[in-house]
């Protein structure tokens, strides 16, 4: 990937004028020195969301959405970091030079170029005299005239040149038209032929709308059922979600993706009305894919086949999913039915329904998964489901949440409540006493203060770099649980052992390109007020934090004396309470600090 000089990046800042880039898309008014208008990003009636052009930055108080120009364009048009430099680049009247070693030749365009050329002709072939069984196919499939040109569906006839010699004649090279996949070359003799022939074609775009390459599918059955492209540079499978180009707006509106595994399935949902949903092109669920729906929402619902893989790749998927911090529901199809299926079988507002009435969260999806692969109900089967759904339930930040699972699993294992909570709680326990860190805090596992007084905290310490090294040096940096803080304080750690003097601008620049932009614009907001804590308050902030860490270390020793003695190892129990004086004289220093 292409990598560029921070003085281009701050040249673009200096050229362009973020209230400009906003204004294109929001409607601002100006108070006092900020900017203000509706956020694209989420539905208000009430604008709160303010553009700050003094700090190159915006901020909306509704969603959080927040960080500098590129952040901006990144989320307003869905484009990658360098998608969105090379574009405002270009409104800044900047030619970017990439870095690399040598000069290579850029292949993406012509072969983008190749691809759209392939699409339309075989649209052209669908409509035409060739055409007309795939269009017998395609009505009784169900899909409308709109739909059709919405994906851009087309045929590719038979014959084992046609695509090849039809761009050719256009102008296109047989060296892009190789490097696309469109063309094969033959085993025996050395030519070439067309990969895809005698079937239904779906382009596969790129979330920008360009076309990165084909799938076919067969109109009887015959195998393979499908065949894509091959994998280039510009097309890996396991980065790019079918569909998304055009739900992505809807997606974000929703703030939810729903995810199906096939073309049809795809493309019969949205043309029910149901616009925010994707397609994996029926493999599995990828990283990549999950990072990639995190830009547009924070939920997304599953709606995979009722068969067995499809059950199994639903598990996958949840880990996935809660991975890159996306919740997710689902909804299982009855044994041996997809999407595309179902609608034909019942209609419309019957899968509607069914969707509305067998929806499940992550974990009662799970609950229900795992016991009904238990051949009995016994003492060890409710050992096995509790320790399997531990992670899950223990991972929950509401106690209500926590509180609602325990119940139902208590319910579906038929035990007493407070059994499945001592459960929990035991191993929580045996965790809490091994993760620990050289400052002796409790990682992620106690939550010390709300997030707000964090926030504040840090704000502080990035406005007061002795301030930063002070409470580090005293309590470490782990006492901010949220992600993006942690990690902004890390990257500010950096940037203070390279000796710069422009710690917090370079901390702009480098929040964005990483994803924390919207934090880094909260924290910039809240260096703007006088109300950021004082003295005294940091020094009982310092010390609640220390306070919470020595309870927390005398709770573990309570639990695990009580843990030996009902072990009843007398060797085990004398040796521990030995232990305790070193024990008692590590806490006294602590509270000495």
């Amino acid at each position: 990937m292409a990598t560029y000089d921070d003085q281009v990046l701050e040249e673009i800042l200096n050229r362009l004028d973020i209230v400009e880039i906003v204004s294109e898309s929001v409607n601002l008014s100006r108070k006092g020195n900020r900017y203000w208008g509706l956020c694209p990003f989420h539905q208000e009636k009430t604008a709160s969301f303010c553009v700050t052009p003094d700090k190159n930055m915006f901020y909306c108080f509704g969603c959080h959405a927040g960080g500098d120009i590129f952040s901006f364009v990144m989320k307003r048009d869905g484009l990658e970091f360098r998608e969105a430099m090379e574009y405002l680049a270009g409104k800044a009247g900047i030619e970017l030079v990439k870095s690399r070693s040598g000069k290579q030749t850029d292949h993406r365009k012509p072969v983008i170029e190749v691809n759209q050329a392939a699409v339309e002709f075989y649209q052209q072939v669908l409509a035409g005299k060739l055409g007309q069984e795939a269009r017998e196919y395609l009505r009784r499939r169900g899909l409308e005239a709109a739909t059709i040109k919405k994906y851009q569906l087309g045929y590719a006839p038979d014959g084992w040149t046609r695509l090849e010699e039809h761009l050719l004649k256009k102008g296109y090279s047989q060296e892009y038209l190789k490097l696309s996949g469109l063309i094969k070359r033959s085993e025996n003799r050395n030519n070439f032929y067309d990969l895809l022939r005698r079937r239904l074609v779906f382009p596969i775009m790129h979330y920008n709308g360009d076309i990165v390459g084909l799938g076919g599918r067969v109109l009887d059955d015959s195998l393979p059922k499908y065949l894509n492209t091959p994998e280039t540079e510009l097309f890996s499978k396991r980065k790019v979600l079918y569909g998304l180009f055009q739900a992505r707006d809807s997606i974000r509106q929703a703030n939810k993706a729903i995810i199906v595994e096939g073309y049809m399935d795809c493309i019969k949902l949205q043309q029910l009305g149901i616009n925010n949903v994707v397609a994996t092109m029926g493999t599995a669920l990828t990283s990549e894919q999950a990072r990639l729906l995190q830009r547009y929402c924070e939920k997304v619902l599953l709606l995979y086949d009722g068969d067995e893989a499809g059950q199994r790749e639903t598990i996958r998927a949840l880990e996935i999913l809660g991975n890159e911090g996306l919740k997710a529901s689902v909804v299982s199809l009855p044994m041996g039915e997809d999407p595309d299926d179902y609608i034909e079988k019942y209609g419309k507002e019957e899968f509607l329904r069914y969707i509305q009435n067998n929806k499940l969260s992550n974990i009662e999806f799970k609950i229900n998964r795992y016991l009904s692969r238990e051949k009995e109900l016994n003492l060890e089967s409710q050992i096995r489901t509790i320790n399997y759904l531990r992670k899950d339930i223990g991972q929950l930040n509401s106690e209500l949440e926590k509180d609602y699972y325990i119940k139902i699993l208590a319910r579906k294992l038929k035990i007493e409540e407070n059994i499945v909570y001592r459960e929990l709680k035991k191993r929580e326990r045996d965790i809490s006493g091994i993760k620990r860190n050289k400052s002796k805090i409790i990682r992620d596992n106690i939550k010390y203060v709300n997030y707000g007084i964090n926030e504040k905290i840090l704000a502080a310490m990035f406005k007061k770099p002795e301030l930063f090294e002070y409470i580090k040096n005293r309590i470490g940096l782990e006492f901010l649980e949220e992600r993006d803080l942690r990690a902004l304080a890390g990257i500010y750690e950096k940037l203070k052992d390279n000796d710069s003097d422009d710690h917090l601008e370079r901390l702009g620049l480098l929040a964005n390109q990483q994803g924390f932009g919207s934090a880094f614009a909260r924290l910039a907001l809240l260096m703007e007020e006088e109300s950021l804590p004082g003295e005294m308050e940091i020094k009982r902030f310092i010390r609640q934090v220390e306070r919470k860490e020595e309870e927390q270390a005398w709770k573990n020793q309570f639990y695990r004396l009580k843990d030996l003695d009902s072990e009843g190892n007398f060797y085990s129990f004398l040796k521990f309470i030995l232990n305790l004086n070193s024990f008692l004289n590590d806490t006294q220093e602590g509270g000495k600090r």
